[in-house]
């Protein structure tokens, strides 16, 4: 979006949160995301074109690698804030 005011929207996710795909014979999909008092729909116009494709495959793909991503940190015992799961902060940063 070049030259324009952009919404940002920052969605806490905890063990509440949701992610649902609907797809339906007559119409586009919707993506939801839902977390606490939150819900936010991806919808897509009826007549699709090449970039409505190009965006789902983008989506599916940043979503893998933030599953990806989640997981390793998991498994690591590792918080999102960078600390072990003992509280203590593992002193290593990484780059975005």
């Amino acid at each position: 979006m070049a030259g324009g005011r952009m919404s940002a929207l920052s969605l806490p996710i905890d063990g509440a949160a949701s992610s649902e795909f609907r797809a339906f014979r007559g119409r586009t999909p919707l993506f939801t995301v839902s977390a606490g008092r939150v819900l936010v729909t991806l919808t897509l116009p009826e007549r699709l074109n090449s970039s409505d494709v190009e965006f789902a495959r983008g989506l599916a793909e940043q979503a893998a690698a933030y599953a990806v991503e989640v997981e390793r940190l998991y498994r690591s015992g590792r918080s999102s804030s960078g600390r072990s799961s003992s509280g203590r902060s593992s002193g290593k940063r990484r780059a975005a």
